[in-house]
């Protein structure tokens, strides 16, 4: 797909659809926030159980 092609699909999309570019309201900003400190959260979890697979995995010598 050419970039030409994207950037005419979108703009097709903000004039059917009108732009949203207000800011988002307080209460979806901080849900946004908590999301992204969860997300952060999780992906802490996921590099420590890789890493601990890797581990126990390995050849006992």
């Amino acid at each position: 797909m050419s970039s030409e092609t994207l950037r005419t699909w979108v703009r097709r999309h903000e004039h059917e659809e009108g732009r949203r570019d207000e800011p988002l309201p307080v209460d979806e900003r901080a849900r946004l926030k908590e999301l992204e400190r969860r997300n952060r959260e999780l992906e802490m979890e996921v590099a420590f159980l890789k890493k601990a697979a890797a581990y126990f995995a390995r050849d006992p010598r």
